[in-house]
């Protein structure tokens, strides 16, 4: 990684959309699919760029989004992973395993949408 330069404001505060703009810049992707991959449209990456205060949630989602840790330029900020953790589930394996698995889902939908109709059917009843 390569240390990002530090922009300071005349009150020796870090411009916290300035260090996201370099670290983007840095970073393999564009700022349109880093805003994209953070969830934010390109017109939001451009205000977040020019927010000297931008929140430290947002910050950690354009981390995640482009693999950089802002917790260096931010210690203040708190500690989160780059990346999610990968949940393990038990991943069917063979043909009639997922029909079963889809099997399985398709009815428990079925059930709990007729207890929905029927709790509805009820109240309307009622009134």
């Amino acid at each position: 990684m390569i240390p990002l330069t530090p922009l300071k404001s005349k009150k020796t505060k870090l411009h916290r959309g300035k260090i996201l703009a370099i670290a983007v810049k840095q970073s393999r992707y564009t700022k349109e699919k880093a805003a994209q991959r953070a969830e934010y449209s390109r017109s939001s990456y451009y205000k977040h760029i020019a927010n000297p205060d931008l929140d430290f949630d947002i910050l950690m989602r354009y981390g995640k989004a482009i693999s950089h840790d802002f917790t260096e330029e931010f210690p203040e900020m708190p500690k989160y992973l780059l990346e999610d953790p990968q949940e393990t589930y038990n991943k069917p394996v063979t043909v009639e395993e997922l029909i079963r698995e889809r099997d399985y889902w398709k009815d428990k939908y079925l059930d709990l949408l007729e207890k929905y109709n029927r709790l509805i059917e009820e109240r309307m009843e009622k009134k």
